[in-house]
């Protein structure tokens, strides 16, 4: 398995020739991102001794303060070889025109809501009605202020799954590690005041970056509804 910084010493050149990638954590991406982290993730496996690079899209503004990879997805996929050591050169080689011809085109465009609903395969679930699916749509209809449709969305959710209700969640839930107290908090905030929405969206993103620590990587913009 390589290490992280044999990882990046693997991708110095490419790093080295696109200025718009970074390479922190295991995971190469594009910065400075806004509202999406978009990237490929390197995974091991106590089935297979070297890294396998999996692209990802993750919706930054849902509260979490960890990357969401959704690995079992269908995403492009790219396994290295056992012996990259015994030519690195070579290994170096192949492995950056995976990344940069490949694994990251896959992702480079999902910069936005729009962008996601066009890549179904980066949006989390088997079934479009998953709770996780179900918070990323609800999202994103908010960002693009759709407060109305990101309402009936979360609403569905509720009636699934009662116990995680808007009138039951509280002000402690507004960072829950559950994603489902999260939902909970949002349709609370959509039902009764949705003018704290965005802000509610803004606040959740700082604090999922701070989380992942990726904060100089960062640059906060507005949402499409603000513009």
């Amino acid at each position: 398995m390589a290490t992280s910084r044999e990882l990046k010493e693997l991708l110095r050149p490419l790093l080295a020739r696109r200025a718009e990638l970074a390479f922190a954590g295991r995971t190469l991406f594009f910065q400075p991102f806004t509202h999406y982290l978009r990237g490929v993730v390197f995974l091991t496996s106590r089935f297979h001794p070297a890294s396998q690079a999996i692209s990802f899209a993750h919706q930054l503004y849902n509260g979490q303060g960890s990357p969401d990879f959704d690995v079992n997805r269908d995403r492009h996929r790219y396994q290295m070889k056992l012996d990259w050591k015994e030519a690195p050169e070579r290994a170096s080689l192949e492995l950056c025109d995976e990344m940069e011809h490949r694994a990251l085109p896959a992702v480079e465009g999902i910069v936005d809501f729009a962008a996601h609903m066009r890549a179904p395969g980066y949006m989390g679930g088997y079934h479009p009605d998953t709770p996780s699916r179900v918070f990323v749509e609800a999202l994103g209809y908010c960002s693009v202020g759709e407060f109305d449709k990101a309402e009936v969305r979360l609403s569905g959710f509720e009636r699934e799954l009662p116990e995680f209700s808007a009138a039951a969640v509280t002000e402690d839930r507004r960072y829950d590690r559950f994603p489902l107290w999260r939902m909970a908090y949002l349709l609370r905030a959509l039902r009764n005041d949705q003018s704290q929405v965005l802000p509610l969206l803004h606040d959740w993103e700082e604090h999922a970056v701070k989380g992942m620590k990726l904060t100089k990587f960062w640059k906060p913009t507005p949402f499409p509804a603000e513009l």
